[in-house]
């Protein structure tokens, strides 16, 4: 569910797009677990039965970038256990695409050239291409704790700080009321204080027995690109090749 808006994260960053920082407080009262909210958080978006009956998904979304005309695209193939390949079109023709291929994640940037992703974001995308991560955050996270409650983007939140092992720190925004995630903060530099860039969620919907947002956006370094999913289908026919790494394009010479 998630991982379409790290991939565009992941993307923007690649092309040099995209924080926004944001204060951050804590209140002295009784809270729940980390793992109590990420359990909350798997029944509210519809339940590990559910989620458990998809194998395949193919999403399209729209895509707008702050100081850029027109709207670009994003095609996400998933299949399980941990198969993706997402092509992320800008509105100004740049085409990046980024995915996990069973054994390693991997980026082609827009020069065709495909490389292995290592360090934290290799960690990152390899545990996230998990078909089923969203309702496995207790093993995504697994020293993740619970930093407070606080109102942020108007909504009171529960707030779980973790990192994937060998990944980046996240600070996860659960709203109290419904247990939705609703924003995530990426630290790339576990030592700043403002995050490197924010993920939001909304419009979460009921799709195949599963609640999914189909508007978002990332901001990061004063840029924003927000996304609006047009299509999503679930347990379709996803290829091989749909799926397969692509080779590097040699640049003509000058």
């Amino acid at each position: 569910m998630k991982r379409s808006l790290k991939l565009l994260a992941a993307g923007l960053a690649t092309a040099s797009l995209l924080a926004v920082g944001h204060g951050y407080a804590q209140n002295n009262v009784a809270l729940p677990t980390a793992q109590e909210i990420f359990d909350r958080y798997a029944q509210a978006i519809g339940g590990r039965a559910a989620w458990e009956k998809l194998t395949s998904r193919v999403s399209r979304a729209t895509v707008q970038v702050e100081g850029l005309d027109g709207t670009g695209t994003l095609l996400v193939y998933e299949r399980a256990p941990n198969l993706q390949y997402a092509t992320i079109t800008f509105p100004n023709g740049v085409v990046l695409r980024e995915g996990f291929d069973g054994q390693a994640a991997w980026e082609q940037d827009p020069n065709g050239l495909v490389k292995e992703l290592d360090g934290a974001r290799g960690a990152d995308n390899r545990a996230e291409a998990d078909f089923y991560s969203e309702i496995e955050l207790g093993t995504l996270f697994p020293h993740a704790r619970t930093a407070g409650r606080q109102t942020v983007d108007g909504r009171q939140a529960y707030v779980v700080e973790g990192s994937i092992p060998g990944g980046t720190m996240r600070k996860l925004y659960f709203e109290v009321d419904t247990g939705l995630r609703f924003r995530t903060e990426v630290f790339e530099n576990a030592l700043s204080p403002s995050p490197t860039s924010v993920l939001h969620y909304d419009d979460y919907r009921e799709i195949d027995g599963i609640r999914f947002p189909y508007k978002g956006s990332v901001d990061s370094a004063g840029s924003s690109i927000r996304f609006r999913f047009t299509f999503l289908q679930h347990n379709v026919a996803v290829r091989d090749d749909q799926l397969a790494r692509p080779s590097s394009v040699t640049p003509p010479p000058h």
